[in-house]
C-alpha cells in the first residue's frame, strides 16, 4: 500500500512537471508570435506595405498595373523588395511614399524597355514615374492630344550655398514637351519627343536617327511647362553649383498673355511663378535681335520688345544676374544676335544710332538705381565700329559672348576638348558645351560625337583656369540645359549617363567646404564714368 501510495505520487509530480513544461512552451511561443507581429507592425511603419507580400510578381513575369495602381492607391507607404515588376499604367499615387530594398536591384519597367520607369535620384529623392513612359504620341493620343502617362513628385527646395570658384551660368533654350508645339506651334513631334521614342516616329521623309538614351531625361519625355518638371532642372542646376541661366524667351518677348498654356513663353511664366526652386537661381534674359530690315517700324518693334523684358522681368522679378561696377549692380541681357541690332538701327553702316538704342535701355534701369545695363552679345559688333569705351562712361558695358561654340575646333567632340584656346580679353565671356551633336530631325546637323561627362569636366576645367589665370571675369557659361536635339546631352539627368554632366560642374566648380565665398561678377572699368 505505502509503495503504491508513492508511485502514485511520484506519477504526479512528473504530470505536473510536464504540465509546467508545456505551459512554459505554450507561453514562449505565444510571446515569439506577439514579438513578431509587433516586428511586422513597426516593419509596415517604418517600410510601408510590402508589395510581394500584397502579390505582386517580382520576377517580371505578370504584368501587375492594376495591383500596384490599388497598392499605391491606398496612400500608404509602399516597400519593394529588390526585383523586377512590370507597370504599363499611365499614372502611380506616389503621394503615400516609396521605399526599395536597393535603388539597384528594383526595377519597375514597363513593356516598352528594361529600364525602370520609377527613378530617384542621386542624393535619394524621390522623382515618381517618368512622363511619357509609355512613349504615346499623336496616333495614339487622337489630333492634339495631350500627353498623360507620368506621377512625378514635388523635388525639395534646395539649400545648396556652397562657395564656387566661377560663377556658372547655363544657357537654357526650352523646346522639349511644350504645350504650343501640341497646339500648333512647330511640329508636334517636339511636343510628343517621339524622335527618340524606342520606336522612333518621324517627319515624313525624313529617316531617324534611333533612340539614345543620352537624350532620354531621367524625367522622362516630359512635358517643358510643366512646373514640376522646371522644379526638378532648377533644384539640380542649384544642388551642383550653377549660378545662373539665360532664358530664352522667343516670339518677341511678349509677356501680356504668358499665363496661357498655348503661349511660347509660358513655360518661363511657370518659372517665376510656380517654381519654388527658380528663386535659387538668378536669371539672364534674351533680348529681341532678329535679322530683319532697317525700317522705322521694325526699330520701334525691336525698342519695344527690349522695353517689355526691362519693365515686365527685370523690374519686376528681382533675382536677375548683374555685374558689379565702380559699387554699382548692371543687370545682365543675353544677346542672340549682335550685329542683326546694328542691322536695324543702323543697316550696317557705323554703330550710332546702335549705340543711342543700347544707352537709352541703360538709362531705364538707371531711373530704377541700377548703374546702367550689361549685355552678354554673340555674335557683337566689332571694338571698331562700335566704341565700347564710350557705352561704358554712359552705363552700357558690352561684353563678347557665344552660345554654342566652346573655342574649341576640329570633327569630334575630343578635339574640341584638345583644342579648346578661349580668348584673353577681359570683355569676353567664356563659354563651354557638353555636347554638340545633332539628332535628326533638327535642322542644325551638327557634326560632333564623342562627347562624354567626363570630357565635358575637362573642357570645363580648362575655361575655369584660363578665366582665373588671366583676371578676366570669374564667369563661365555653358550650353546646354535642354538642347536634347540639336546638341545631345545636357545639364538634365539622362538614362545613360545620370548625373554625369552635373558632375563634372559640382567637381569642377564648387570650392571644398569652409572655402570663403567671394564675388565673382565684380567688373574693374577701364574707363571713368561722364560726370
Amino acid at each position: 500500500m505505502k509503495t503504491g501510495f508513492a508511485v502514485g505520487l511520484r506519477l504526479v509530480v512528473r504530470w505536473q512537471n510536464i504540465s509546467v513544461l508545456v505551459c512554459f512552451a505554450l507561453f514562449a511561443w505565444i510571446s515569439v508570435v506577439c514579438l513578431d507581429r509587433d516586428a511586422m507592425a513597426g516593419d509596415l511603419v517604418h517600410r510601408g506595405v510590402n508589395v510581394v507580400g500584397q502579390g505582386v510578381d517580382p520576377t517580371g513575369k505578370t504584368d501587375c498595373t492594376r495591383l500596384l495602381q490599388e497598392i499605391h492607391g491606398r496612400k500608404q507607404r509602399v516597400y519593394y523588395p529588390n526585383g523586377i515588376y512590370r507597370f504599363n499604367g499611365e499614372t502611380l499615387d506616389l503621394s503615400g511614399g516609396v521605399e526599395f530594398e536597393s535603388r539597384d536591384g528594383v526595377v519597375i519597367r514597363n513593356d516598352i524597355s528594361a529600364a525602370s520607369v520609377v527613378q530617384f535620384d542621386d542624393q535619394g529623392s524621390l522623382i515618381g514615374l517618368q512622363q511619357n513612359h509609355l512613349e504615346q504620341d499623336n496616333t495614339v493620343l487622337g489630333p492634339k492630344g495631350q500627353m498623360r502617362s507620368g506621377s512625378l513628385v514635388r523635388p525639395p527646395v534646395s539649400a545648396a550655398s556652397s562657395a564656387v570658384a566661377v560663377d556658372f551660368i547655363a544657357h537654357w533654350y526650352n523646346d522639349g514637351g511644350l504645350d504650343c508645339r501640341r497646339q500648333g506651334g512647330g511640329w508636334s513631334g517636339w511636343y510628343y519627343w517621339c524622335w527618340n521614342f524606342h520606336k522612333t516616329r518621324m517627319p515624313e521623309d525624313v529617316p531617324g536617327d534611333g533612340y539614345d538614351p543620352a537624350r532620354h531625361p531621367l524625367l522622362g519625355f516630359y512635358r517643358g511647362d510643366d512646373p514640376v518638371v522646371l522644379d526638378w532642372q532648377c533644384y539640380w542646376l542649384a544642388e551642383y553649383g550653377a549660378k545662373a541661366v539665360t532664358l530664352c524667351s522667343g516670339g518677341g518677348a511678349r509677356f501680356d498673355q504668358w499665363e496661357q498654356p498655348g503661349s511660347e513663353q509660358h513655360w518661363i511664366y511657370q518659372l517665376f511663378h510656380n517654381v519654388p526652386n527658380f528663386r535659387k537661381l538668378n536669371y539672364i534674359m534674351w533680348a529681341p535681335a532678329s535679322w530683319i530690315p532697317s525700317t522705322p517700324e521694325n526699330q520701334t518693334k525691336t525698342e519695344a520688345g527690349w522695353e517689355r523684358v526691362i519693365d515686365q522681368i527685370y523690374l519686376r522679378y528681382s533675382n536677375f544676374y548683374s555685374i558689379q561696377s565702380a559699387g554699382k549692380a548692371y543687370p545682365v541681357l543675353f544677346v542672340f544676335e549682335g550685329e542683326a541690332l546694328r542691322g536695324i538701327f543702323d543697316n550696317f553702316h557705323g554703330a550710332k544710332k546702335t549705340s543711342e538704342f543700347l544707352v537709352r535701355m541703360g538709362k531705364r534701369f538707371q531711373a530704377a538705381g541700377y548703374g546702367g545695363i550689361a549685355l552678354f552679345v554673340r555674335h557683337p559688333t566689332g571694338d571698331k565700329v562700335m566704341n565700347y569705351a564710350d557705352l561704358e562712361r554712359q552705363g552700357v558695358l558690352y561684353f563678347r559672348a557665344t552660345y554654342s561654340d566652346d573655342h574649341g575646333k576640329g570633327a569630334t567632340y575630343p578635339e574640341h576638348v584638345a583644342t579648346a584656346a578661349p580668348p584673353t580679353d577681359r570683355r569676353w565671356i567664356v563659354n563651354t558645351a557638353t555636347s554638340l551633336h545633332t539628332h535628326t530631325p533638327h535642322p542644325s546637323k551638327w557634326v560632333c560625337p564623342g562627347h562624354t561627362p567626363e570630357l565635358f569636366k575637362e573642357e570645363l576645367k580648362k575655361a575655369v583656369n584660363h578665366v582665373l589665370k588671366n583676371d578676366m571675369l570669374r564667369i563661365v557659361t555653358c550650353y546646354n540645359v535642354a538642347e536634347w536635339a540639336e546638341g545631345g546631352p545636357g545639364l538634365q539627368p539622362n538614362m545613360q549617363d545620370r548625373f554625369g554632366y552635373l558632375q563634372a560642374v559640382k567637381d569642377t566648380v564648387v570650392l571644398p567646404p569652409g572655402a570663403s565665398r567671394r564675388e565673382n561678377n565684380v567688373f574693374r572699368p577701364v574707363t571713368s564714368p561722364l560726370p
